[in-house]
């Protein structure tokens, strides 16, 4: 199953597609789960799959979305998946030197689904962070930023947020338990949130996913 083709068909009989995400994974999600049942797997690891697949490939849908825009401004993209080859071009490998966070003695990469930046020379421009929900995971991507931050080298990179949210962990404020921590933190912390969803509860950081293209442009 390739999503990325289930996606374009998925695009091809629906009205903004990206801002029907959860609906596009979990008819996918019922075929993967069908096809698996079939080859008689347990439940238990048709479940562990499909969150393996889902999260290796929900980026490719996001990616797709900001190619045409990236080729026609002369921006790049890469992964920090990429970055990790030990046979890096030169310009990744530059790349590479120019994200990574200092640790003492260490230099890690942040987590960084999609990078987006400009060569010649090279000048990283943001972060796209993909998560289809958090569950508990909210620090993990305001963590980046604040390091970030903290290096002149590194702290005018941009670090957007785009999710589905399918759990709605971030899409209102509050909840009848009281204000949610994720939405919080992750608004205060982050450049960008771009929902890819109709209903949530919008802010000047939280988005609609259709205006990160107009955002990345102000980066530009």
């Amino acid at each position: 199953m390739n999503l990325l083709e289930e996606f374009e068909r998925f695009c091809k009989k629906e009205k903004n597609p990206y801002s029907k995400i959860t609906q596009f994974t979990e008819e996918l999600k019922n075929r993967f789960y069908s096809e698996k049942r079939k080859e008689g797997k347990s439940e238990d690891k048709i479940r562990q799959a499909w969150v393996s697949f889902l999260g290796h490939n929900l980026e490719h849908v996001f990616e797709k979305m900001i190619e045409d825009f990236c080729k026609s401004h002369n921006l790049k993209i890469t992964k920090d998946k990429e970055l990790l080859s030990e046979s890096l071009s030169k310009e990744l490998s530059e790349v590479k030197r120019l994200i990574s966070i200092n640790f003492g003695e260490y230099m890690l990469l942040p987590d960084a689904d999609i990078i987006i930046y400009k060569s010649n020379p090279v000048k990283i421009l943001a972060i796209l962070s993909i998560k289809n929900s958090f569950r508990e995971r909210y620090t993990e991507t305001p963590y980046w930023k604040i390091k970030l931050l903290q290096d002149k080298v590194t702290q005018h990179i941009k670090v957007f947020m785009i999710t589905p949210d399918k759990d709605n962990e971030i899409s209102f404020i509050r909840s009848k338990f009281g204000i949610r921590k994720p939405r919080i933190v992750m608004e205060y912390e982050l450049d960008g949130i771009y929902l890819a969803k109709e209903d949530f509860e919008r802010s000047e950081k939280v988005k609609s996913i259709g205006d990160l293209i107009k955002d990345l442009e102000k980066l530009i």
